[in-house]
């Protein structure tokens, strides 16, 4: 926590970073000369237009008579755009009125298209396609995090939400700056940089330990003998070779037996997400953020169900005997444990503050397995595992509400692990180089005195108590609670300079060299400077006035934001354009080296470092951050499916951790084998595990690892447009919409523009199934202002009607209806479900240029005819991410180039990559 001093020191920080922002901040307005309208364009406009397009009533609010000729940007120059494009497709005039002669509309779109690229020439000659912008939240986090070596930093949730326009966060005009944004950067710079500071005095040793589940508090707790009954599937139970023991499993045999120590086990049939927070490793606390490898030894188990289950209801009341003096055969019987039938899919999470976030995943075979999983780590977290295919009971509501939904009278099953083993924090070499980025060989140390002017760290607290209460391992911990004391302490430290001001000079120069990513400049550095003289001034000490510099130097514009000279970029501006597009982060040594060298522009040059870039294990930050918005996956958790009509999807976590998987690692391959462009639309391969091959309907994919699958032939899976992860983003949860998922396979996929639709009732699909969406889209469409977009986005999304909201296949629609025979089961959550089918699903449809469609893979198939189409899309996506700036009029004939070019490998992802990167548009502001 900071003290008032170190408060005001923030306030301080934040004045110098706004006093340096504003000066960088400027407005750029570029200004074309005015000139009159074309005479041609004029004339055709005259007799073609004008009739419908005339005065602030004009059709679709285009008025002729009040276009700017002489803006290069904005409304006017937007609407003359559209006019090309609509009248090259064909869609204007509309089909009521005469048909065009073919001469003059050639003559006009030649030289309106002269006209519009002349303008926007000129614009960019002046001021560049791109804007100057800040880093977004991706960018920041990663820079920080490898400026000084801390990939762990949670960084993105420190800031506010990014804006977003033309569809990413990479655009100035959407990267807005306010005192709010400029505070949380301070802060999350303050935090790094702490943290560097903590690696340095917090560095403990490699060690290797074995922990085992049944010294685990959160896995024995529960244990107790029973007579003849059942035990409730959210408890655990001991184990041992996975056959009868039945003196083990009440808990009689000794559980430090130098005999059974390697066998003990501890079972389970339910999973992490009941029991308010899961089945924690409390025995070891994470140590210190690192690497570590982590290793578990279990295998699967199959339990009886069956017995009495008065015991467990003794004291109820008679009244209840009738209902629950009872064989219940869908509980577990402890007594009667067997070898496993199948491997069983395992989860790693690490968990803080109330929040897990997955590590990863192996399989537990029939037989003792022994897996391993490396993973970072960060202090004070506690890792739990899981057994992902079992269901997820809620903490609230009788036991008689949960059934699990894998037993069956003959049993169910289930998992035992042994152990777990932590080998770790591993080497690292570089684990300090933010502490000596920040402060060289000075030495630091911790300090007895207290000042309101220390620095003051909180570092991790070394665990007490994390042993089972020495009352028994049947009993609740003492009063320091389940992790044995306190999770950080505070710190006093101070590091050593016997030249102050020197030393600040020196260590500032370097810092600003390496985080500005152009050279230090000495007005820069004595900018700076100033604030540490304040500091010192105010009676705060060198730490701590450095670490006030230094949080100023990150929220700087030098380091905040991209800023480049409008012409050819130079070498170190092309470094940064690198590293943003293909790392999300700044550029690394070796681009800096050759931008220093001026040998980074060479053609052969950029092309090794784009294969280097993307054979990188950092390219995941591109291919994620790229997903996130071209695909709209970062919305995966903006809706959940229907507790009524979807229940059966409710509580399954891990299924939307496999479709966020499957399409990332889809993308990665694309760009890894350089595939072709019409992969997008359709694909005879995927990647699956067993549990979304299951939700697909796929048989002979066993285990918990994503893996690449061959696709059978006519699977209506393949593409982006029939994976779960875009199915689920493009529905709200309750419902689908052909016009939502229309619109995103257009201009996601096609990338054709969708103006935004007028002030016209939206359709609202019918939940309880009496009308099809289709019949309401039908009236919606008889709006002439409507129909001209509908035409177009409303056909792809008829064919994706054959999924529902979590992207299951379906052949009806669901709804609430009590007039039809519901459909039961039980769901993951162990809780019954039940719902109603509704109309059948129409799938069929009809493209505006009149192909007929009967289901999704016939539409797959007509969208294929223009593979040129498909890749001029993923080309224009990838410049606008890859420049910050939107694909303008003019830019057009470069992407044409870059297809071109391409086109031999039939435009292959990453040779689009290639092309992009040496063409004018990535190499020029």
């Amino acid at each position: 926590m900071k003290t008032p001093a170190q408060l005001a020191n923030v306030n301080s920080t934040f004045l110098i970073a706004v006093g340096t922002l504003c000066l960088a901040c400027g407005s750029i307005v570029g200004s074309v000369a005015a000139q009159d309208t074309p005479s041609i364009v004029k004339a055709f406009l005259s007799a073609n237009c004008l009739q419908c397009h005339q005065g602030e009533d004009g059709e679709g609010g285009f008025d002729i008579e009040s276009l700017d000729w002489a803006s290069s940007q904005g409304k006017s120059f937007d609407q003359l755009v559209r006019a090309v494009e609509r009248v090259s497709a064909g869609e204007m005039p509309p089909k009521s009125e005469p048909k065009l002669d073919e001469t003059s509309k050639t003559a006009f779109l030649g030289e309106l298209s002269d006209t519009l690229v002349t303008l926007d020439r000129n614009r960019i000659a002046t001021n560049g396609r791109a804007m100057k912008r800040r880093l977004n939240s991706y960018e920041y986090e990663n820079s920080l995090r490898d400026i000084l070596n801390l990939p762990w930093i949670p960084i993105r949730d420190m800031l506010p939400e990014d804006g977003e326009s033309h569809r990413f966060n990479k655009l100035g005009g959407a990267l807005d700056v306010s005192h709010v944004q400029l505070s949380r950067y301070l802060s999350a710079a303050d935090s790094a940089l702490r943290q560097a500071l903590v690696v340095k005095l917090n560095q403990p040793e490699r060690t290797t330990k074995r922990y085992y589940a049944r010294d685990e508090f959160s896995l024995v707790f529960n244990f107790w003998p029973r007579e003849n009954g059942t035990l409730s599937d959210r408890l655990s139970f001991p184990v041992l070779d996975s056959n009868a023991q039945p003196d083990v499993r009440s808990g009689e045999a000794p559980k430090t037996s130098p005999e059974t120590r390697e066998r003990e086990a501890v079972g389970r049939v339910s999973s992490i997400f009941s029991d308010a927070g899961g089945y924690r490793w409390s025995q070891f606390q994470v140590p210190a953020s690192g690497r570590y490898k982590l290793r578990f030894k279990g295998y699967s188990i199959w339990v009886s169900g069956g017995g009495i289950g008065r015991w467990f209801y003794e004291g109820f009341g008679d009244e209840k005997a009738p209902v629950y003096h009872l064989p219940l055969w869908h509980r577990p019987n402890a007594d009667e444990v067997w070898p496993g039938r199948r491997s069983e899919p395992m989860g790693v999470f690490a968990q803080s503050s109330g929040k897990s976030r997955p590590l990863g995943e192996f399989d537990f075979g029939v037989e003792p397995t022994e897996c391993e999983i490396e993973a970072t780590l960060v202090a004070n977290e506690v890792i739990q595992s899981d057994g992902l295919r079992f269901f997820r009971a809620r903490v609230n509501g009788s036991d008689e509400q949960y059934v699990n939904p894998l037993a069956t009278p003959e049993g169910l099953p289930g998992y035992a692990i042994q152990w777990m083993e932590v080998d770790g924090p591993l080497e690292d070499p570089d684990a300090a180089s933010g502490y000596d980025l920040m402060f060289g060989d000075l030495p630091i140390a911790k300090i007895e005195t207290v000042s309101p002017y220390d620095l003051v760290l909180q570092v991790p607290a070394t665990p007490q108590n994390t042993q089972p209460s020495p009352e028994g391992p049947n009993r609740r911990p003492g009063p320091r609670g389940r992790f044995g004391g306190p999770r950080t302490e505070d710190i006093r430290v101070e590091v050593k300079s016997e030249n102050p001001r020197e030393d600040a000079q020196r260590l500032l120069g370097r810092f600003i060299d390496r985080v500005y990513r152009q050279p230090a400049e000495p007005q820069q550095v004595e900018r700076f400077m100033q604030l540490f003289d304040h500091q010192i001034s105010e009676g705060f000490g060198f730490t701590s006035s450095m670490l006030t510099v230094y949080t100023a130097v990150l929220a700087s514009p030098g380091f905040l934001f991209i800023d480049e000279a409008a012409g050819k970029l130079d070498d170190r501006s092309i470094a940064s354009r690198l590293g943003f597009f293909l790392w999300n982060s700044e550029p690394d040594l070796e681009l800096r080296e050759l931008a220093a060298q001026q040998q980074l522009r060479q053609p052969n040059s950029l092309t090794e470092q784009v294969d280097r870039m993307l054979d990188d294990p950092r390219s995941k930050r591109f291919i994620d951050a790229f997903t996130d918005y071209w695909l709209d996956l970062r919305k995966i958790d903006d809706t959940s499916p229907s507790s009524t009509l979807y229940n059966d999807y409710e509580l399954n976590e891990p299924l939307k951790q496999s479709t966020l998987d499957e399409t990332r690692l889809f993308v990665a391959k694309l760009i890894a084998d350089d595939l072709p462009a019409r992969n997008v639309v359709d694909s005879d391969f995927t990647f699956l595990n067993e549990r979304l091959a299951e939700h697909y309907g796929l048989t002979g994919v066993h285990g918990s690892q994503m893996r690449y699958v061959q696709l059978p032939e006519e699977s209506v899976r393949g593409g982006l447009m029939t994976q779960a992860s875009v199915l689920k983003v493009t529905a709200n949860g309750t419902t689908t919409s052909p016009v939502i998922r229309g619109n995103w396979i257009t201009e996601r996929i096609l990338g054709v523009r969708i103006p935004p639709p007028p002030p016209v009732p939206s359709v609202e699909p019918d939940i309880r199934g009496a009308v099809s969406i289709r019949q309401q889209l039908e009236k919606h469409r008889a709006d002439a202002s409507c129909a001209s977009c509908h035409s177009k986005m409303d056909p792809p999304g008829f064919a994706l009607e054959s999924f529902d909201v979590m992207g299951g296949y379906r052949e009806r629609y669901r709804a609430v209806s009590e007039s039809v025979q519901a459909v039961s089961g039980t769901g993951m959550d162990g809780q019954a479900f039940s719902f109603h089918y509704a109309l059948p699903v129409d799938c069929a449809g009809e493209l505006p240029d009149g192909s007929p469609f009967n289901d999704v893979n016939d539409l797959k198939k007509l969208l294929l005819r223009d593979e040129r189409g498909l890749a001029r899309n993923i080309a224009s996506q990838l410049t606008i991410y890859g420049t910050g700036a939107p694909t303008s009029f003019s830019d057009r004939a470069v992407i044409e180039k870059i297809l071109d070019q391409t086109e031999e490998s039939d435009f292959g992802v990453r040779s689009l990559i290639h092309a992009i990167v040496q063409s004018e548009l990535f190499l020029n502001k």
